[in-house]
């Protein structure tokens, strides 16, 4: 222990050095600055360990004794918890007897065997043939020469790899701006559809053209445009409109998820970039334009990422994950009536509204309810208790409101069905065509 006692600080100095070092390399060198904000927490957290290695050294030959006691035991037990929610944890069990009952169902199907890499895993495969291929990027900020923007699609021109809710992963061509859509839809003087919403919108867990906006395409042999992106909330939709909306698009539909819309509005509403869009009329990001430098840095941190994808345990993700769900559930707990901004939404279906009218275009609200809007145990969650409250808004703005629980899911014997091998997820191939149906049949005329 007098050896240990001994070496205690200048191990501990050197260590916070080397990873001051890494972060700065990770952050300044590899991503070009471009995650800096991101990064901002573990310049504060390392330059703390530098301050307190210094420190140390007038420490005690006891008190050295017990910190090191103390460091050991705390990284030994992390690491042990790190193996527990890999391995044992109640999530995983649960996932792993779904995955269990699904990989049986679609061997017996299909005569196939379920795919169980990762999404990095079916990426790097990918990438040993193709330099052009991407996982799946949602909208974010970034940095570009200093200058930070909001992204508002992935990466463009890309063959994009998502997930897997149906035994395969679903893996679709992006077009010149990062959607879902077959390029040569931007080339059309004449837009049928253009579809905003989040991951179902998107076309999540299935290959184009089985997503609602392709579905929809086939059916009214007219020009369609997916601007859909998983994780967007109302903000990011009208954002999205503002900067991508061709001229004279004939329709908008608003695709509304119950499960957490609302949610993601509130984390919207923190982004300042995202704000300008509402307080200005005439703020633009310019994003059609500076799409190959969009492209560039986010490949640089798809890169970052994918090698971090092999260190997961070392970097304590599952912990990480366990404690950010924590917080976020209890988060939610605590939430009420007043907590969602409503007056900020109606706001913003207002600008869609005013929007939709100088564009001369139909503009149609599409409500879709979460999972838990099917059990009946969930009466606390936001699509249950606020439904009502949204429709509301969309009639009294005299918005054309389509309920898609009423017009598919209460008209069919086993709901569940059109979920992936009947538990509940995104839709599968079933699902996302009587949805598109429906808004179609709704529309056309």
């Amino acid at each position: 222990m007098n050896f240990l006692t001994r070496i205690f600080s200048p191990v501990l100095l050197i260590f916070s050095l080397l990873i001051l070092s890494f972060i700065i390399y990770k952050s300044e060198i590899v991503l070009v600055g471009s995650q800096r904000d991101y990064y901002f927490k573990f310049y504060l957290l390392v330059l703390l360990l530098i301050f307190f290695s210094i420190l140390s050294f007038f420490f005690k030959r006891i008190i050295k004794t017990y910190l090191i006691i103390i460091f050991i035991s705390f990284f030994v037990s992390i690491y042990v918890f790190e193996y527990y929610l890999i391995k044992f944890s109640p999530e995983i069990n649960h996932q792993n007897s779904e995955l269990q009952i699904k990989k049986k169902i679609y061997t017996e199907t299909t005569g196939k065997k379920w795919d169980t890499r990762s999404q990095y895993q079916v990426y790097r495969d990918l990438l040993k043939n193709n330099s052009d291929v991407v996982p799946y990027y949602y909208p974010s900020e970034i940095n570009i020469d200093g200058i930070k923007i909001h992204s508002l699609s992935g990466v463009s021109n890309s063959l994009t790899v998502f997930c897997n809710e149906n035994g395969y992963f679903s893996i679709n061509q992006s077009d010149r701006y990062g959607f879902n859509n077959p390029d040569e839809e931007w080339d059309s003087g004449n837009i049928e559809y253009v579809f905003v919403g989040d991951s179902f919108t998107h076309g999540y867990c299935v290959n184009r053209p089985n997503d609602i906006p392709s579905v929809v395409r086939k059916l009214s042999n007219k020009s369609v445009l997916n601007l859909g992106y998983g994780r967007n909330g109302p903000l990011i939709e009208y954002a999205t409109l503002r900067e991508y909306l061709p001229q004279n698009s004939k329709k908008i539909i608003f695709m509304y998820y119950g499960g957490n819309d609302l949610d993601n509005l509130n984390d919207e509403l923190n982004k300042n970039i995202l704000n300008k869009y509402t307080q200005d009329l005439n703020f633009n990001q310019n994003l059609k334009n500076i799409q190959n430098n969009i492209d560039k840095i986010k490949r640089k941190n798809i890169l970052v990422r994918s090698k971090g994808e092999n260190y997961k345990f070392l970097k304590l993700k599952k912990l990480r994950n366990y404690f950010k769900n924590k917080t976020l559930g209890f988060r939610k707990s605590k939430k009420n009536n007043q907590i969602y901004k409503f007056d900020i939404f109606e706001n913003i279906l207002i600008l869609i509204k005013n929007l939709s009218i100088q564009n001369k275009s139909e503009f149609y609200f599409v409500y879709l309810h979460s999972k838990r809007y099917f059990d009946s145990n969930s009466a606390e969650s936001p699509d249950l208790k606020y439904f009502d409250k949204i429709r509301s808004i969309a009639e009294k703005l005299n918005i054309k409101f389509i309920d898609i629980h009423k017009e598919v899911f209460e008209k069919e014997k086993n709901p569940k069905e059109l979920f992936p091998f009947g538990m509940y997820g995104h839709y599968n191939h079933e699902g996302y065509k009587k949805v598109a149906e429906v808004i179609y049949n709704f529309t056309k005329n």
